[in-house]
């Protein structure tokens, strides 16, 4: 049996294919100034009260920002706890009962449990870029949808013993889309459940 197929159902974060995510949109404000009529424009620039700039109207403040920042806060908490848990392949010594629970927390577990009786740890850093923050009406509890686009190339398994890298499919994604759910609790937020999409980046 090969090291891939041994692994695959704990490496679903390193094995599994998903896709592209959101753009984050820019705003740019601009303001203009200066009368066509001042006759003295030519060689004395000035601005007079009645030709003053006005300020363009800002775009109105996202109401839920402060939110966001707090779920992107702990998302990115989220991702550096399980990447210490990975590097030893062992939720002991981590804090991942604080940052995950539910099904999230027992996938986590089961896949660290597998590697480590296969002798592997996981070295680098997961990456990600273009993450979009939702949050779901009328629930119980304050709950997010977070997706984004998850690079994990260079975040390998790799032997606990001899540090080769493990025989991973070729054809794998090394970018893919990844949707993570979220909910606040009293202690902060906790991921319930992390889904691949199924689509490159």
């Amino acid at each position: 049996m090969t090291i891939a197929r041994q692994h695959h159902a704990a490496n679903r974060r390193l094995l599994t294919t998903a896709a592209a995510v959101a753009a984050v949109a820019a705003l740019a404000a601009g303001c203009t100034s200066g009368s066509k009529n001042d006759k003295n424009a030519a060689t004395s620039p000035s601005v007079s009260p009645s030709s003053a700039p006005t300020a363009s109207p800002s775009a109105p403040a996202d109401p839920e920002a402060a939110d966001k920042a707090e779920v992107q806060a702990a998302y990115t908490r989220y991702w550096d706890v399980l990447a210490t848990a990975y590097a030893k392949s062992d939720p002991q010594g981590t804090e991942l009962n604080k940052v995950t629970t539910g099904n999230a927390l027992v996938q986590t577990e089961q896949e660290l449990a597998s590697l480590r009786k296969g002798g592997y740890v996981v070295t680098g850093q997961p990456k990600h870029s273009n993450t979009v923050v939702s949050f779901k009406p009328d629930t119980k509890l304050k709950t997010a949808v977070i997706t984004d686009c998850m690079d994990v190339s260079q975040w390998k398994p790799v032997s606990k013993d001899s540090g080769k890298p493990a025989d991973l499919p070729t054809t794998r994604l090394q970018r893919y889309i990844t949707t993570v759910t979220a909910e606040k609790w009293p202690s902060g937020w906790m991921v319930l459940e992390e889904k691949p999409e199924g689509q490159a980046c």
